[in-house]
């Protein structure tokens, strides 16, 4: 899918109104699960006068402790920054707060999820709802999308964390249009990262001078082989990796069928986050890829910056 063939789409948008309540927002929030709950809400800062995006994070300091924690970024697919705390409940990011994870972390993490301004603007075209998600904003068809806000909450959430963050272990993972933007990110911040994890990102295809501006950083790649992102722009991506990308920071997953936890049919080939969310492992304890058996933290938390 093409930089015209993007314009050709986004020329066929038709606005529509696609607004959740408020009622329906306070109704999702009073159904948070507790795990969920543990995430505040905070807000980054204008940029040039554009519109601030939310932020939600988990915290694992005590009142007055000094200790350091890492930081995971997590970055939701489309549809999932629709309203206020959206991203928490549209998949299972929240399980990262949870004992389990946050032992697997060494004690504790940080864990960071931004809402993209989905809620400003939703379309119509080819007969389903498009929300444009990270790509809306500054440059419709570019690269930059609601990158200058998402990179100032996180430096905000920086400056504000500072004391307790341990800036060697800042990690950063995301889906989809997530995926996209958590390529946007790393190459926008090369210097912030100490492993990433793009998850059948969408709408790119790395350069060779992007690659070189992140050929220090971990990389682990997942998709379904069947996910309709595969062949556009994950495939692609792979092969220039292979070709230009350390291997020994390299790792690819690509799975033949994406299974839930309970290695029933995920409910969609796209749904390969739902690996992630689940450590890399089946709830039987077997590895999703036979290739690398450690999981997904232990991967993370094995580099440092």
């Amino acid at each position: 899918m093409d930089n015209d063939y993007m314009k050709q789409v986004m020329a066929s948008l038709v606005p529509v109104k696609g607004s959740i309540s408020d009622e329906e927002i306070a109704k999702r929030a009073a159904n948070e699960n507790e795990l969920q709950k543990k995430f505040d809400n905070r807000k980054g800062p204008s940029v040039d006068g554009s519109t601030q995006i939310d932020y939600h994070v988990y915290s694992p300091v005590a009142e007055g402790s000094k200790e350091k924690y890492p930081v995971l970024i997590w970055l939701h697919g489309m549809s999932q920054g629709q309203c206020f705390r959206e991203p928490l409940r549209g998949s299972e990011v929240a399980k990262f707060a949870g004992a389990e994870f946050q032992e697997k972390f060494g004690g504790g993490a940080y864990v960071v999820v931004p809402r993209a301004n989905e809620d400003l603007g939703q379309y119509a075209t080819f007969g389903f709802m498009y929300t444009n998600s990270w790509r809306a904003g500054h440059d419709e068809f570019g690269r930059s999308g609601q990158l200058p806000e998402l990179v100032a909450a996180l430096k905000q959430f920086f400056a504000e964390e500072e004391g307790n963050i341990d800036f060697s272990r800042v990690y950063l993972t995301g889906f989809s249009a997530g995926g996209y933007m958590t390529w946007q990110t790393i190459l926008a911040m090369p210097e912030i990262f100490a492993a990433a994890a793009p998850i059948c990102h969408a709408w790119f295809v790395p350069s060779d001078e992007d690659l070189a501006k992140i050929a220090h950083l971990p990389l682990w790649v997942i998709c379904g082989e069947k996910d309709f992102l595969y062949t556009p722009f994950v495939a692609p991506t792979v092969e220039k990796l292979k070709q230009k990308h350390p291997a020994d920071l390299l790792r690819v997953s690509i799975f033949d069928t994406v299974l839930n936890a309970d290695r029933t049919i995920a409910a969609d080939q796209h749904f390969s986050w739902v690996s992630v969310e689940n450590d890399m492992y089946y709830a039987d304890g077997k590895p999703y890829d036979e290739k690398y058996t450690d999981g997904f933290i232990a991967w993370l938390m094995s580099y440092t910056k």
